[in-house]
């Protein structure tokens, strides 16, 4: 069973999936989530319609979702359970963001030196027609900016490094 709060356009949802159940806000909805690929790309079937949506992690628990051909929604989904890393994966996650998958750079808004906020956007990344904000993952001060606009990366690229 799993339990999550998700934001979605300032709109809270209390979504339970146990099994072959599900329901949002105490109500059973007929829907399931199909991985599609190792990238994030998911298909989302409820009821006679399907969608196709990018989920990806920001942190342990904060993960934005792409979806209705290529409209930005940020989710918090807060569950109880965590991803389980081990702690030195978990140290270089904190000191760099990374490309979650392939694209295309579209906007890089911080610059080497930058102080900048948890979750401040930082690199706007393009794959699959669908635009991804990349959020700093911790408060710190910017050591290095690997990318420009225009640049194309693989899934794992070093994107910005903090000091």
């Amino acid at each position: 069973m799993s339990l999550y709060t998700v934001e979605i356009d300032n709109r809270i949802y209390h979504v339970n999936i146990s099994g072959e159940s599900s329901t949002v806000n105490g109500e059973t909805v007929d829907a399931d989530m199909l991985a599609l690929n190792h990238s994030g790309l998911h298909l989302l079937r409820y009821g006679q319609h399907a969608l196709e949506l990018f989920l990806s992690s920001l942190d342990d628990e904060t993960y934005q979702l792409l979806m209705r051909g290529g409209q930005r929604i940020v989710s918090r989904i807060a569950g109880r359970t965590r991803k389980r890393t081990r702690a030195d994966e978990a140290g270089s996650k904190m000191n760099a963001l990374s490309a979650p998958m392939h694209g295309l750079v579209v906007d890089v808004s911080v610059s080497e030196g930058a102080l900048v906020e948890k979750n401040q956007t930082l690199v706007v990344l393009e794959s699959m027609k669908m635009q991804m904000q990349l959020r700093a993952p911790r408060d710190g001060k910017v050591a290095r900016v690997t990318v420009q606009p225009g640049s194309q990366v693989e899934k794992g690229t070093v994107l910005v490094q903090f000091e």
